[in-house]
Parts: C-alpha cells; structure tokens; sequence
C-alpha cells in the first residue's frame, strides 16, 4: 500500500530501504557520497511511499528552504503572468517552489515584500524593478543573497545578473518597420524614462528616425506608464494635439490596447488613421481588433532562463547574463501609406 503525500517522514523510507536515517538524508541532499546499491535502495523506497521532503525541515538543518521569491510591480499588466509561468514551471521541475509577490510599482511595497521574504529564509529573489533602489540591492548582493533581474539591465550595479530581450533593437525595429511602410510623422508613447526598458527602447525608435533623416519637428513622445489606462490616456492626448501622426509606436502591447480602446471609442479607424505598433508580443494582443503588430519577446524563456540562473547561483554555480532578441510580429494594425 503506498502512503499518502505528507504522512511518510524520513524514519519510514529508511526503514524500508533498509537503512539509517542519515543514509537517506545524504542521498536525498547529496552531502555525501553513498554507494550506488545504497542509492537505488533509497530512491526504490522514496518512490513506492511517495515520499516528500518538507522543504522548511530541511531549511532547519541546510539553512536552505528551496523556496524563491519572485517580485513583480502589476500583476494586471499581461505580460507578467506568462513570465511567472516560465519561472514557475522551472523552478518546480528543480524541486523549489515560488512565492509570487505583487507591490503595484511602490517602493516601500518592494522592500516590505524583500525583507519579509528574506525572514522566512527564502534562498533567492527574482526582481522585475529596482524601485527599492541601487543601493539596496548593492547590500543584498554583498550578504551574498542571490538575485536577479528580470526583463531590464542594471545600469550601476556589477555583479547582478540580468536576463533582458534586446529594447534597443527593439526600439529600432520598430522605427525600421514604420519607416519601411512610408510613415514621416511619429509619436513614440514610452515607458516611464526612469525605467531602462523604457529608455532604451525610446533611443533605439529615435536612432532610427534619425539616421532616415526624419526632421524632429515630425516626431513627438509622450512618456506614459505601461499601464492600459496609461496608454488610453495617452491616445486622448494625440488626438488632442495640433500634430497628428501617421505611426504610433507604444513601449508595450498593454498600453496600445488600452489606445486601440480609446480610438474605437472615437470611431478612429485603425489603421487607416494611425498604424500602430507595440511591444512584448502578450496573447492578448493577437485577438484585440484590430491585431496588433507588435516586437516580440520570449517572455515565457525570460522567465525559465531567469529561474535558471538563479538556482544555479543558490546552488554555488556562477550565473550569467543573456540578452534575448528581439523579432517583429507583422498583424493587422500597421498599413503602408505609399
């Protein structure tokens, strides 16, 4: 008869197997070398018990509880629920679990969220902001707590790593596109510029328009929040302007959903009036009307690849940086005006 999850302790697989509790536990952390008969004895009897360690009891005598906190800023934005996936998804087939904690973009609510996490022995923590500042995560990096940074780079902080799609070229894609299409009046609606994705995104759209010789007087950007309402807002704003574009690039696909809203509701078609075009490549931007055209990330890898490095950096290994590339998705919200 096999037990039932949590009913089986450490004391009952070793005496199945035949063995001391401290052969069990050596095999199951791997502190020690046992033989390969010992190992198999172990694992058959772990197997036919179901037995599951309980990672807190584990943390008493480890000072580890296999646990990761993963900290996001709006849980609404649909970008960051497929990243915790990805995260998620790799971190359980290690054998970690994953708190996921949302602080609405405040900075007190990161480091609420950090320090209570760090009191219940968590043994690394994922950010996708740094709105608890450079400083802070200096301090954490030398209590050797392992970090990484989710979807943007450090821009004064060495030794933290970073897994990020390219936003400069993804920014310069963008502008390509929209040139390659006939388009010379442009408004670019960013990211917040205190935010590197943002900024390195707005550079690489007005690097491009430049080096096509756009004149500036044709170009406009309204900083806005990555937020849907962000980016309704942010189309009542154009409309209002004396200058009309033909291209919009929004920073990310939320808040060109949140236009594609506000143009509906204006009965502006798109995109006979403005092509647009997003950032991110979420899944809902392929069944808004009409679909959008977006610079796709593989936000899905993000967060695998993130979970990767960072429980090869618990587990004593050296993490490493990626940047991911970045790749135009051709929809239905851009028209060529030649």
């Amino acid at each position: 008869m096999i037990a039932k999850k949590g009913k089986v302790s450490i004391i009952d697989v070793a005496k199945k197997a035949g063995v001391s509790p401290a052969t069990v536990s050596r095999v199951l952390n791997k502190t020690a070398k046992v033989s390969p008969k010992l190992t198999k004895k172990v694992l058959s009897a772990v197997s036919e018990l179901n037995y599951v360690p309980d990672p807190f009891a584990h943390g008493l005598k480890t000072k580890r509880t296999r646990s990761i906190g993963l900290i996001i800023s709006d849980i609404t934005n649909p970008f960051f629920p497929e990243l915790a996936r990805g995260v998620e998804d790799y971190v359980s087939s290690m054998g970690y679990s994953l708190i996921l904690c949302n602080t609405d973009a405040k900075p007190e609510s990161e480091k609420r969220y950090v320090e209570l996490l760090l009191n219940k022995g968590i043994d690394g923590l994922m950010f996708t902001s740094l709105r608890v500042g450079e400083d802070f995560i200096r301090s954490l990096l030398s209590d050797s707590v392992p970090c990484v940074l989710v979807g943007r780079k450090p821009e004064n902080i060495e030794g933290l790593v970073y897994v990020v799609t390219d936003n400069y070229k993804g920014g310069c894609i963008a502008g390509e596109y929209l040139i390659s299409l006939g388009h010379k009046r442009f408004v670019h609606v960013s990211g917040p510029l205190d935010n590197s994705a943002g900024r390195e995104r707005l550079s690489g759209f007005i690097d491009t328009l430049k080096k096509h010789k756009v004149k500036e007087e044709n170009i406009r950007v309204i900083e806005s929040d990555f937020t849907m309402e962000g980016g309704y807002k942010s189309a009542g704003d154009i409309l209002r302007l004396k200058f009309l574009p033909t291209a919009i690039f929004f920073a990310n696909d939320a808040m060109a959903i949140g236009a594609l809203q506000k143009f509906w509701e204006e009965k502006i078609d798109i995109p006979e009036t403005f092509s647009i075009i997003g950032f991110d490549n979420i899944k809902v931007s392929s069944l808004v009307s009409p679909p959008l055209t977006t610079i796709s990330q593989e936000i899905y890898k993000i967060g695998q690849i993130s979970a990767r490095e960072l429980i090869k950096i618990i587990e004593g290994e050296k993490g490493d940086s990626t940047i991911l590339e970045p790749k135009l998705i051709e929809r239905r919200s851009c028209k060529c005006i030649e």
